[in-house]
């Protein structure tokens, strides 16, 4: 019997190339998440890419999405770039660690208490993408573009009901950097997208 969720394996870099990840994941879910904290992490990493004269990496649909795909912690392998990698939270007490690139500030993934989200736009073979499977939040999307997308608006309330039962506890460690209060800090100048 095939596989519901795609499998995903792949090596992907930041935008200058100095951040390598090994991907191998089992299971690969594609989503967009529309809500104010996403964009507005992209938008913090873009503007400050700018203020040091490179070109913004952090890409968002035209209806302000942050394109993720879902994985585990444990399927991510960073093997070149290590210490240019940085844990942000946009808030104090925030359960969501935020992972980019100093060199260029590229949004790499996120670790929550229940998975990991890969930037999807680091896939750069599109055969290689998962298809989206659910768009999120989209009270939030930005308006004004034509043919916006339809938007998922089941899947905050099931998710609360089956992933805790469905959540590989064994995948989500090890952590591919480190998340400990100590290594994460709060972003600077964040503002809600």
């Amino acid at each position: 019997m095939a596989s519901v969720v795609p499998s995903l394996k792949t090596t992907v870099k930041c935008a200058c190339g100095k951040v390598t990840l090994a991907i191998d994941a089992p299971s690969a879910l594609r989503l967009v998440c529309y809500c104010k904290d996403c964009r507005g992490y992209y938008n913090t990493l873009n503007k400050a890419a700018e203020s040091a004269s490179m070109k913004p990496a952090a890409t968002l649909d035209p209806w302000g999405g942050v394109d993720y795909t879902q994985i585990y912690p444990k399927n991510i392998q960073v093997t070149e770039g290590r210490d240019l990698l940085r844990t942000v939270i946009i808030r104090p007490g925030s359960k969501i660690n935020r992972i980019y690139s100093t060199c260029c500030h590229t949004p790499m993934f996120t670790i929550s208490p229940n998975a990991s989200l890969l930037n999807t736009n680091l896939i750069k073979q599109d055969e290689q993408k998962p298809p989206v499977k659910f768009r999120i939040i989209g009270r939030n999307s930005l308006s004004g573009e034509p043919n916006k997308p339809r938007i998922s608006w089941s899947v905050p309330f099931a998710w609360f009901w089956t992933m805790p039962k469905r959540i590989n506890a064994d995948l989500m460690k090890p952590a591919p950097v480190d998340v400990d209060e100590k290594s994460v800090s709060v972003l600077e100048n964040f503002q809600e997208g």
